[in-house]
């Protein structure tokens, strides 16, 4: 079982809002992730000890401790009482239930007493609240003083770990009355940018929604400035009005990533740096929004190790120092030209084999991790729902998984299937995209075109594409190309 609570690292006035994860199993070993190892063992001293002044005994598992957004050393000191909450949770001392909608801050004594990481005095600029918006489901905000009294949210103080453990259920009953300002909606924060300046684009907005319910990976295509960066960016805003197991996260609260291929695969992935694991892109854009632009420029090493990320959202990283294992959720989206020029269909000085070398650099199986697959820039058509309308549909939930399937529909899969659709893995993802298609159009039963719709969207899984020769046009417009 996975514990999780908040932080509040004063010193980050941008992101003071640290999301602290602790799961325990079977084993005697300590993985570290967003964290230098070495913060992380100090702190875990000094809450081993602290633990003892309220007779909580030290959990003898193997335990992964894993902070979003990650943390400097020098940070990691103001996170002794969310480590301190985890591991109370974890012993059935507080309720798990509580920990998840405290954020605490402060560094513990080996008595058990809380005080401050730093010496404001000392410290004149510290900002004592932060605009960043508050995380979905705050409550409570505790630490040794009174640190952000103008947030919507309650704050207490604890001079002790025994203190925060007797009276935290009393602190959140009386903190219930608030929490319905406590997590403000997006719009009282900041407008969602959206998409509303981009122009036509309507099949790539509309399968970018479908794309969003469950995170599926999204590669994009077309010539330099059609608007491919702002299109993954306005995504970002998407995931804010996408609920999850948590809730919709607020805006600000979405990371966005988008590394330059010259990180290489250490910067993508992850590296091992003096005696300590450094999480790549990836994982620091867990629950937001990875944009990798340029896909064919990026080294191999870091294209197909993608591959395995988008498959099992689990990388483990071995070196002869140790090991580190990172998990992330981040909505992957990527963005190519078409050739090496970019200026495919308007002026490309490309040869045919310069095409075709640059192309293959995005293999087959690679391509196939990727469900959507957009062509951007020759849509001149609007979007059927507003930027207010497709966040309002995503608001809804989950997508239906339980709709019939029409008899001219099945013959249409059947029909695709045929035509050299081998592989399971993408005949799964065109039955999903195909009930997404019908979901958005709001249909209780996929239909005949939500097929063709959904076939249209893998055309680079297509023999041909490669050198042009598979016209990426809608069947639904009477090609007959695909055949």
């Amino acid at each position: 079982m996975v514990f999780h609570t908040w932080g509040f690292v004063p010193t980050r006035p941008d992101r003071p809002w640290v999301k602290v994860e602790l799961r325990a199993e079977q084993g005697a070993v300590l993985r570290v992730s967003g964290a230098s190892y070495s913060a992380v063992l100090g702190s875990l001293a000094r809450v081993r000890a602290a633990l003892q002044s309220v007779h909580v005994r030290w959990p003898g598992k193997a335990l992964t401790l894993h902070v979003h957004p990650p943390c400097r050393p020098e940070d990691f000191v103001h996170l002794d009482v969310p480590v301190a909450l985890t591991l109370l949770a974890l012993q059935g001392q507080v309720s798990s239930v509580n920990v998840a909608q405290v954020a605490s801050t402060g560094t513990l004594s080996l008595d058990g007493k809380i005080h401050a990481a730093v010496d404001r005095s000392s410290h004149a600029g510290l900002p004592h609240c932060s605009a960043d918006p508050v995380p979905a489901g705050l409550r409570l905000l505790v630490g040794p003083e009174q640190l952000c009294s103008p947030l919507p949210i309650q704050n207490v103080q604890a001079q002790a770990l025994a203190e925060l453990e007797r009276r935290l259920d009393a602190w959140l009953r009386t903190a219930g009355e608030r929490m319905s300002v406590s997590v403000a909606s997006p719009e009282e924060h900041r407008p969602a940018r959206g998409w509303s300046d981009l122009r036509g684009e309507g099949r790539a907005k509309t399968w970018l929604c479908i794309a969003a319910h469950g995170r599926l990976p999204v590669l994009m295509s077309g010539a330099p400035g059609v608007g491919k960066s702002s299109l993954a960016r306005a995504c970002q805003d998407l995931l804010t009005a996408s609920p999850s197991t948590l809730g919709p996260p607020p805006p600000g609260a979405v990371p966005f990533l988008a590394p330059h291929p010259t990180g290489g695969s250490a910067g993508l992935l992850g590296s091992w740096r003096r005696g300590q694991p450094i999480p790549g892109a990836w994982a620091l854009a867990h629950g937001g929004v990875l944009f990798l632009d340029e896909l064919p420029e990026w080294p191999k090493p870091a294209r197909e190790g993608l591959r395995h990320l988008l498959e099992t959202g689990v990388l483990d990283l071995h070196r002869a120092e140790g090991s580190a294992r990172w998990t992330s959720n981040a909505w992957v989206l990527a963005a190519m030209n078409l050739c090496p020029c970019g200026q495919h269909e308007r002026g490309c000085v490309c040869t045919s084999a310069e095409k075709l070398g640059y192309r293959k650099r995005l293999t087959a199986p690679l391509l196939e991790r990727f469900p959507v697959q957009l062509e951007v820039g020759v849509d001149d058509t609007e979007c059927p729902k507003t930027w207010k309308e497709c966040r309002a549909w995503l608001a809804k939930g989950a997508l239906r998984t339980n709709l019939r399937w029409s008899g001219e529909a099945r013959d249409a899969l059947a029909s695709v299937i045929q035509s050299g659709l081998n592989s399971k893995r993408l005949q799964n993802h065109l039955k999903r995209l195909a009930e997404g298609h019908s979901c958005w159009a709001e249909r209780d039963e996929v239909s005949e075109p939500d097929v063709y719709a959904a076939y249209d969207v893998t055309w680079m899984n297509r023999p041909g594409w490669r050198s042009d020769r598979n016209p990426t046009s809608t069947h639904s417009e009477g090609s007959d190309a695909y055949f």
